[in-house]
């Protein structure tokens, strides 16, 4: 018996490092693409070169996830509820891994604008940009706390901002095509990477909350109609 609840233990223990290692990841995602954000808009160069060199350290607890996962699945074969939340970290940690590769895409953008000596977005632009990080980070936030808590109501959340997120970082984009950047291609194009890669930090955030659907209630949702699903979701918590 001793021993059955010491296995148990230690079983716990290692789902809960992957929970922890998805926080951690998480963190470090937003931090790199706040980093990466405020060095172009500052502009702050130094900001950005440290966004570049933090980056393998990302994709160091990536390996480190993986090799964790694959020791939960070797040694405990779980099954259930347990099984897909292994596999839903597994796909979890890829997304986040991506998070910071836009995160260093920022930084590399904001570098080569400001090596060729242009100048940093308008006032309303820098802004607009701010507003879609907030946007994008509470969407990547409420996923993963979705998912480590096992609560729905953040994944219903996440997927209640998307139309109003997406349509946020369309309209970003439009007003850089209108500004004063348009005139010049090769600016434009570097520009244009930090509003994709803002919108990418919420769209991770809504893979990462259909993950948590799916370990939570078993339902696989990536191609759900979304207002079907919020009302399935909210029928569920009875809100």
């Amino acid at each position: 018996m001793n021993r059955g609840q010491h296995i148990m233990r230690a079983y716990d223990q290692e789902l809960a490092r992957l929970r922890d290692l998805v926080l951690d990841m998480k963190t470090r995602v937003l931090k790199q693409t706040r980093a990466a954000l405020t060095s172009l808009l500052q502009p702050d160069l130094n900001a950005a070169h440290v966004v570049l060199d933090r980056e393998p350290g990302i994709d160091t607890l990536t390996l480190e996830a993986d090799e964790e996962i694959f020791i939960v699945i070797a040694k405990r074969q779980p099954t259930a509820v347990d099984l897909r939340l292994v596999m839903a970290i597994s796909k979890v940690i890829n997304d986040l891994e991506r998070g910071g590769d836009h995160a260093a895409s920022m930084a590399r953008s904001a570098i080569r604008l400001h090596e060729s000596g242009h100048q940093p977005p308008s006032a309303p632009l820098s802004q607009s940009l701010e507003q879609l990080f907030a946007a994008g980070c509470k969407m990547l936030e409420q996923g993963v706390t979705a998912l480590t808590q096992a609560d729905l109501k953040p994944a219903i959340d996440v997927f209640e901002r998307e139309t109003a997120f997406y349509q946020q970082a369309r309209s970003t984009r439009e007003e850089i095509l209108d500004s004063p950047y348009a005139q010049q291609p090769r600016a434009l194009a570097e520009l244009l990477t930090i509003p994709h890669s803002l919108k990418r930090l919420g769209n991770h955030g809504a893979n990462i909350a259909e993950q948590a659907v799916y370990v939570i209630r078993g339902d696989d949702v990536r191609y759900r109609n979304r207002e079907l699903l919020i009302d399935a979701l909210r029928h569920a918590t009875g809100t």
